[in-house]
Parts: structure tokens; sequence; C-alpha cells
């Protein structure tokens, strides 16, 4: 064991010494929830201040429709009224956004109770706001047509809920905490990232690193026998990946407060207790991570290959969480087997407040702790050979 806390010793103090690999492995700990928080925050604030911007419609026929045009008014609609000789063509040019048609017989239409369509223009390639406009502009019109039709059935001395026999009353049991989440779904994702990330320079460094520069043989000479030597390096690859995800959650702590989800009726608190709860549900994954790139960059021969080789191994336990994202599959005590996406769930229980299951919590430990002294063994079994100096 003391030959293990040496090269533990060794390995960190030689890594904490080069400022290039500590702000490669840590760049993304402090600065990946600040940006994503700040972000956030931005779209937010800007979808909200673009919800309360005014519709904005060039109408062409206006005085045909002057209480159609007086209701959008009304539901904050900035009208442009304009004659065009080719409304179509106007918004292929990009003159006009919007353009709504109304046509010449709609009040001889309006009057006899008849249906009359209104043509609404917009180039759907566009990119700008023309896109908004079109869906709230086409949702007031709708609207307006919906009070026509029940002041007609009210005249002819019908119930106007006959055109409406069933109503859908929504009631949404998700927590405040849980719907926050759905908009800060990467989280959990960005964690896993984190944690590899922390290990990821170190792990090259005292494998496919020493290889290249030939310190790798005489290490090998010392009275340490191979199994504390490959226990010491992934002892300190755990270290910094602790260090990372520390970094991570404390700044995750410290941005959060700063996104404006009261302001869409949502809340995401995350005090202390909830990172501390995190970090020990993601230590069984730290050891993993640290042993599986220190296999794949035993089999380098390079710095820059091992580079290549982890860089692709990093997308594996990365995929388990952004397919069962896109599939929406619920959480069950078989994705407690999966290293990465277990630790992801039980986090984003810890962060909606959730109550984490004892046995989810024990399967995700033990199995990923198994499969990482699995790993961990193949590890020693390569640095026994011969062929790791080749």
């Amino acid at each position: 064991m003391k030959g293990l806390a040496t090269v533990l010793k060794k390995e960190c103090i030689d890594n904490l010494r080069d400022r290039r690999t500590i702000i490669s492995s840590f760049s993304l700990a402090i600065l990946g929830p600040a940006l994503f928080v700040g972000m956030m925050a931005f779209v937010l604030n800007t979808a909200l201040g673009e919800a309360l911007d005014p519709v904005k419609i060039t109408a062409v026929g206006s005085d045909n429709a002057p209480r159609l045009m007086a209701y959008l008014e009304r539901k904050n609609t900035e009208i442009t009224r304009a004659e065009l000789a080719d409304p179509r063509q106007s918004v292929r040019d990009g003159d006009h956004d919007l353009v709504l048609v109304i046509p010449d017989d709609y009040q001889a239409r309006y009057r006899k109770g008849e249906i009359n369509a209104l043509a609404l223009i917009h180039d759907s390639s566009g990119l700008g706001r023309s896109k908004r406009d079109m869906s709230r502009a086409r949702a007031l019109i709708a609207a307006y047509g919906q009070v026509i039709g029940a002041l007609r059935l009210e005249l002819r001395g019908i119930d106007t809920s006959i055109v409406s026999p069933i109503v859908v009353q929504e009631r949404n049991v998700a927590s405040p905490a849980a719907r926050a989440l759905t908009i800060l779904a990467t989280l959990p994702y960005l964690l896993v990232l984190v944690v590899f990330m922390g290990g990821f320079y170190l792990a090259i460094d005292t494998t496919a690193g020493e290889r290249e520069h030939g310190s790798l043989e005489p290490l090998l000479t010392q009275p340490v026998s191979r199994a504390e030597l490959v226990l010491g390096k992934l002892g300190a690859t755990v270290c910094f990946a602790a260090m990372s995800l520390v970094l991570f959650l404390l700044s995750f702590w410290i941005a959060v407060p700063f996104v404006p989800l009261e302001r869409i009726g949502m809340v995401l608190k995350v005090g202390l207790v909830d990172c501390v709860v995190m970090f020990l549900v993601c230590i069984p994954l730290m050891v993993f991570a640290a042993a599986l790139l220190a296999v794949v960059a035993s089999f380098a021969k390079s710095y820059k290959e091992a580079q290549t080789y982890l860089s692709i191994v990093i997308l594996v336990p990365t995929m388990p969480l952004i397919i069962t994202q896109l599939m929406n599959v619920e959480t069950s005590t078989w994705l407690m087997f999966v290293p990465s996406l277990s630790q992801a769930t039980l986090v984003s229980d810890v962060i909606t407040g959730e109550i984490i299951e004892p046995l989810h919590f024990l399967i995700s430990a033990v199995s990923t702790a198994v499969l990482a002294c699995l790993l961990a063994y193949l590890a020693v079994a390569l640095y026994r050979k011969e062929r790791i100096l080749v």
C-alpha cells in the first residue's frame, strides 16, 4: 500500500504542476454551468420578451372587416393597412412578413351568415419573427371566429355548448422542479461528461504519455508492484475526476438561482445537501471512468493517439443518456445496471426533489463498481505484460 500511495501522490503532484492540463480538465466543470445557465436565462428572457411583443400584420382590405380589425388591435396586434397589387410577391420580396387578405365580399357574406375565407400569407422559410406572428395571428382570428359562431347560435336560440360537448380540464401533477428539469434536461448529461473529462488528460498522461516520453520503462523498474502502480495511477485519475465534479456542482449551485424559472411558473432549488448527494451517487462512476480511460489509453502509443481513442470512448457512456431522453424511457430497475445512465437518472431524482429508492441506489453503485473493478483488473493485467512498453 505504501507504493500505491507514493504513485498516487507523484501523479497528482505532476499533474497539478501542468497548468494547461489543469485548465483543460476543469474548464468544463467551472464554465459549463455558468455558460449553460447564462444561455438558458437569455433564452427565457428573450422568449418572455417576445411573448409580450405585439403581432405585426399587414392587412389588405381592412375596411371590409372593421370589427375584426378592432378585435385584433385590442389583442396586442399592430395592423398596417395597405393596398397591395400582389400580396404574395410582396411577401416573397421581403417587403412584408405577414399579410392578411380580406375579400371584398366579406361584409355581404358576414350578413348572410356564410363562411368567410381569409388568407394569411407568410414565408415559412424565413428565420425571423414571421413564424411566431403567423401562429399567434391564426389563433386570434380563430378565436374571433368562435365568438362570431357562438353569437349566431344564441341568435337562433341554440345553446352554445352544443358545439363543445366535451371539455378537457388539464391537471398537471408535475412538481415545479420536475417541470424545470425539462428545460435543464441536459444537466445530468453534462455532469457525466464532467466526470470523464476531469480524468481525461491525466489518464492519457499516465499511460500513453509516459510511454511516448520514455518514462514508463524506468517507472516499471521501481520496487513497486504492477498492481500498486496501476491502482496508484487510477487513484490519481479518480481524484481529478472528483475535483472536477466538485467544481461543477459548486458552479451549478451558484449559477442556478440566476435562471428566471419563476417567471414561467417553475422552481428549481438545489442546496448544498443535494450537491453532496449527487457527489456520492457519482463516486462509483468516477472509478469506472478512470478505469475505462486507463484501459483504452494503454493501447495507444502516443499522446495524440490516446486523445483520439478516448474522445470516441467518452461517447459510449453518454449515448444511453441521449437515447433514453429521445425515447422518453421511464425510470426502472433495469436502468440502474447501466453505468452513467443510472447515475444520471438518480441525479435527476435529486434535482426534482424526489426520494431516491434505496434499491436503485444500491444496484447502481454495485453494478458500476463491479464493472470498474473488472476494468481495473484488466488494466493491471495489461501492465503485467511486457508489450506495454512497445
